[in-house]
């Protein structure tokens, strides 16, 4: 049975409902089936929800209405015990295709190296079934094993269309968990290298162990695009999430009009570089353009939000750390300052080492050697590690920093040793045989694609792009 320490959430078409702990006390049974099938509990009729008004306050605290949507007038009760959160999410998930389940291991083992490194935010999965799927929620066993770890679920609508391009907006539902001051959202195949709170620290004013370094949104900038994916941090904000939801709105209504690829390269998510005298930063880079690896989904968007919506941002590129103001009366942000090594001073001791960064770095990697670039290992495209072979002899084998193989081994160990204690059933002595087969290829691919935006134009035409929030 479950532990009761986590709650999972069912978005859908009907009314939400979140269960209280408490419940657990007068109805295990009821509770406990419920949650693990994620069951919305509730009324069914306007006179039943009359009657559940006049429940006692001891009942009004056990059930409460989410409402229908996730707006900005409404901020969940999720019982934040944080003042901070980590966010991943996992779509295409097919009890006849268990391919996900290399991304819930993932999920898995960072939530842990996340606790065993001191970490005291809350943990999210947000996840959306495949469309061709026959279950309404996650297996039971994937629930339970994320409960054990502590991440709270919550189940998004199956799309119409599935693809790695849609799934990306969903990463900015972290706009919107107002309940948290600051959320990082991590793709859910990295692991935390380090206790990556401190980053929530040094932008939070209220936390008076450390400075005020950063600014609410944090980015990093890779070699040839502005800002990554994998990594970012954001201060929620109602205002700011009804600004991004328009943006997508004009983006998609204008992309109707335009030719393959469907996306205004000068005018990208609702800034002009070149109309405003601006331009993006990357590491060997710079650009006047929304044309770098990602720019029509994720890394446009959240360039876009955190400079131009929020402004209120600090970037890293390299060695360098900017952050960057809104002033009054100007459509640019002000560059308010710029760093060099602002961040190393501050970042505790790492778990693993990657390209060489524990002899100062190597064939123009050196930049990697510095925090966030250090702070977490991002297994990108195919090199993931259930997608690779593995060898139980391995584990007690000297690893090599080059690459990412110290970061992989780490994976691999953490996940032992939690197939050890909650029974997950891996058998990692025979694992090229009975897994490697089943993980190798992910669903969706591997990037977000050009060709995937007729397809996510077509979802938002026929049932929006926040498809959860009817």
């Amino acid at each position: 049975m479950m532990g009761v320490n986590s709650i999972v959430f069912y978005f859908s078409h009907e009314q939400h409902v979140e269960i209280n702990i408490s419940i657990v006390k007068s109805n295990i049974n009821t509770f406990e089936n419920a949650r693990r099938v994620g069951a919305p509990i509730h009324s069914t009729n306007a006179n039943d929800q009359d009657n559940d008004q006049a429940d006692t306050s001891q009942q009004k605290k056990d059930v409460g209405i989410i409402p229908r949507s996730i707006t900005p007038q409404h901020t969940i009760n999720t019982n934040a015990s944080s003042p901070y959160a980590y966010v991943w999410i996992i779509g295409a998930i097919h009890e006849d295709k268990p391919s996900y389940k290399g991304f819930v291991w993932d999920v898995l083992v960072s939530a842990s190296l996340l606790r065993k490194t001191g970490s005291t935010a809350d943990f999210w999965l947000y996840v959306r079934l495949s469309p061709e799927s026959k279950l309404d929620t996650m297996p039971d066993e994937d629930l339970r094993l994320l409960d054990a770890l502590g991440v709270k679920v919550r189940h998004l609508d199956k799309p119409k269309h599935e693809s790695f391009s849609q799934l990306m907006y969903d990463k900015f539902y972290i706009l919107n968990m107002t309940e948290y001051k600051r959320v990082m959202f991590l793709d859910a195949d990295t692991i935390p290298l380090t206790n990556l709170d401190y980053y929530f620290h040094l932008s939070d004013p209220e936390y008076k162990d450390l400075p005020t370094l950063l600014k609410p949104f944090f980015l990093f900038a890779t070699r040839g695009e502005p800002t990554n994916g994998g990594m970012f941090i954001a201060e929620p904000s109602a205002h700011i999430y009804e600004q991004y939801k328009e943006a997508v709105r004009k983006q998609h209504e204008k992309a109707k009009t335009l030719p393959y690829p469907h996306f205004d390269r000068k005018e990208g998510w609702g800034h002009s570089f070149l109309d405003n005298g601006d331009e993006w930063e990357a590491i060997n880079k710079t650009g006047k353009r929304w044309h770098w690896h990602g720019s029509h989904v994720d890394q446009g968007i959240m360039y876009y939000v955190a400079k131009y919506l929020s402004k209120e941002v600090s970037i890293s590129i390299g060695q360098k750390v900017q952050n960057w103001k809104g002033v009054d009366g100007q459509i640019n942000p002000e560059k308010e300052s710029e760093s060099l090594g602002m961040l190393e001073k501050y970042q505790p001791e790492l778990l693993a080492y990657q390209y060489e960064c524990d002899h100062g770095g190597h064939g123009g990697f050196e930049w990697t050697c510095n925090p966030p670039y250090d702070s977490f290992a991002h297994f990108v495209g195919p090199q993931k590690p259930w997608q690779g072979q593995f060898s139980m002899k391995w584990i007690n084998e000297p690893v090599s920093t080059s690459t990412r193989k110290a970061a992989m081994m780490l994976w691999f160990k953490e996940l032992i040793t939690l197939n050890d204690k909650h029974g997950m059933g891996i058998d990692f002595e025979h694992w090229n045989d009975k897994h490697l087969p089943l993980m190798k290829e992910s669903s969706l691919g591997y990037m977000p694609m050009y060709s995937d935006q007729a397809n996510v134009i077509d979802n938002a035409s026929n049932e929006g792009t926040f498809a959860s929030e009817k």
